[in-house]
């Protein structure tokens, strides 16, 4: 009986170890960013048992075999390295995660080393990602930052070509018109396993970034047209907190209209644009309603100075997946066949980051965003992460997943002309990572997968900011905020479910069924060549295209 019972045990261990060797191996070799994963941490320490018993029954054989020792009794000392082999899995097996919390706290970078995509990449050209940069696209002089929105500080007409060219390298077309028709197929073939283009009468919502506007308006101003109080000098707005921030300028803005109406042929009465959580401000509205007057410019609390008031809808329509609450949002999101995400290039001061995923916080039919922020890094004070690390609740993937935010957005945009400071709050700034070199940043991103342009936007804001440089002094109160470790943790569940914390389920639409991948994640190989495994010549990861096309070479 008793040596039934060791055979029982050694069939038991030798068998865990073969599978979990095999599976091991069968799911790192082919991508090895797979080894960070859960269900591999949990296979490889019994496929180093496995591995050492082997290697140390082997060692025994040839020592007996080479010395002769008769009296070396193999099967005694096999058992013993079993028994040792067995004892050591349980000693290196995690029992939650691999960094403790006080660890995390003070720990910057990722997780995850660079050229290890996981996901699966979205889009006509899956993974892309166009980043135009262009120094002439605005004014490098420009000094108060607080009027960057002032035409004098932005090149039009370099900012519509920005965009043209940015469209086109994105769906690999020559002209807009095939373009954007290349874009509306590809969207409805993947949300409507349907073969077509835009259908005239199909609406359209742009979600803008605008959410400190109530902030930065009195109620005078709002009944004014929404400006910018301009009665006042710089350190009379600093002292009361009006100091500006980096939200949507009206340039790029403009040529997106433009070729919505003049190229896919949308009539302006079927476009919306807004900040549902905020207002438009006015020197937006004047530029954008000079142009394309029938266009629906939403606000939520006011019908004045041609505003339309935007309602929320009747039903809770997102449904965060720790099952803490439930959201209405609001009847032109509901109403959109199709939304198009414009966000900032910026740093947060309790997410780190503030991106397209962000830029959704205006979005949900809450006052304010605030009952969000228990999920993001720095939930308690501002600055000051308590929450980061990896493999927790994030409530932007539940954004992303949602069928009515992340999932119903045919384009993600980031606005990069003007860099944001050092948190959201804070007026733009020069960056100096290159190609930028101490001047505004000049670019524009853009990307049919959101998980893809995060990620490439994150990596510029991670490099720029994480204590390397000095901003301006009114800037630089968390210089290393965005580089702050697990500021991607959401970036990583979005892109594959086995990143997902213990025991959760995103499910935002409250199907039943999972989240499968929105994309796919991957940091570049350095900031110099800022290269991603699609511009090393492999598959699977993101490909950043860059206009010009010099700034990121396949390397020969």
């Amino acid at each position: 009986m008793y040596d039934l019972r060791k055979l029982r045990a050694k069939i038991v261990f030798l068998t865990l170890g073969i599978i979990s060797t095999l599976w091991f191996l069968f799911r790192v070799i082919p991508k090895p960013s797979r080894a960070f994963y859960p269900c591999m941490r949990a296979a490889a320490p019994f496929m180093s048992g496995f591995i050492i018993y082997l290697i140390s029954v082997w060692g025994v054989v040839m020592v007996s075999r080479k010395t002769k020792l008769k009296n070396l009794n193999v099967r005694y000392i096999s058992s013993f390295l079993l028994v040792f082999s067995v004892i050591a899995i349980m000693a290196v097996t995690p029992v939650k995660s691999t960094v403790s919390e006080e660890e995390s706290v003070t720990k910057t970078g990722t997780e995850d080393g660079p050229n290890q995509p996981f996901g699966k990449g979205v889009g006509i050209n899956p993974g892309r990602v166009v980043w135009v940069w262009d120094p002439e696209a605005t004014n490098e002089y420009a000094v108060n930052a607080f009027y960057l929105h002032a035409p004098e500080n932005t090149n039009q007409k370099v900012a519509s070509r920005m965009f043209a060219d940015g469209i086109k390298q994105l769906t690999g077309k020559r002209n807009l018109k095939k373009s954007w028709d290349a874009l509306f197929r590809d969207f409805n073939r993947r949300k409507n396993s349907e073969e077509r283009g835009y259908t005239k009468g199909e609406k359209i919502f742009i979600k803008i970034n605008q959410g400190t506007a109530n902030g930065k308006l009195r109620p005078d101003d709002i009944k004014n047209g929404f400006y910018i109080p301009q009665r006042m000098t710089d350190s009379e707005r600093a002292k009361q907190g009006l100091e500006g921030t980096c939200e949507t300028y009206p340039n790029m803005v403009l040529e997106l209209l433009r070729e919505l109406v003049n190229e896919a042929g949308v009539d302006q009465k079927d476009i919306s644009i807004g900040d549902p959580i905020s207002h438009i401000f006015g020197h937006n509205y004047d530029i954008w309603h000079a142009e394309f007057p029938d266009i629906v410019y939403a606000d939520r609390m006011s019908e004045n100075s041609g505003r339309t008031l935007i309602k929320l809808t009747q039903n809770d329509l997102l449904f965060y997946s720790d099952h803490k609450r439930s959201e209405k949002l609001y009847d032109m999101i509901e109403d959109a066949d199709y939304m198009i995400n414009m966000a900032n290039l910026k740093p947060h001061g309790r997410a780190g980051i503030s991106l397209t995923a962000k830029n959704h916080f205006g979005s949900q039919g809450g006052r304010s965003a605030f009952h969000l922020h228990y999920s993001l890094i720095s939930p308690v004070s501002l600055g000051k992460p308590t929450n980061n690390g990896y493999r927790k609740y994030r409530v932007f993937v539940d954004i992303m997943g949602s069928r009515y935010l992340g999932q119903n957005t045919m384009l993600f945009i980031v606005d990069g002309l003007y860099g944001g400071g050092s948190n959201e709050t804070k007026v733009p700034v020069k960056y100096f990572m290159p190609p930028f070199n101490n001047d505004w940043a000049n670019s524009l991103f853009m990307s049919q997968d959101q998980v893809a342009l995060e990620s490439v936007c994150y990596d510029f804001l991670r490099n720029e900011w994480n204590g390397t440089y000095t901003h301006s002094s009114a800037n630089n109160e968390y210089e290393s905020l965005p580089d702050v470790y697990g500021v991607d943790d959401y970036l990583h569940q979005a892109a594959d479910p086995s990143w997902w914390p213990e025991g959760m389920t995103y499910d935002p639409d409250n199907t039943g069924k999972a989240l499968s991948s929105l994309g796919v994640h991957e940091h570049w190989n350095d900031r110099a060549r800022k290269q991603y495994s699609g511009n090393l010549g492999k598959k699977g990861g993101i490909e950043l295209i860059s206009v010009p096309d010099t700034l990121v070479r396949q390397l020969k």
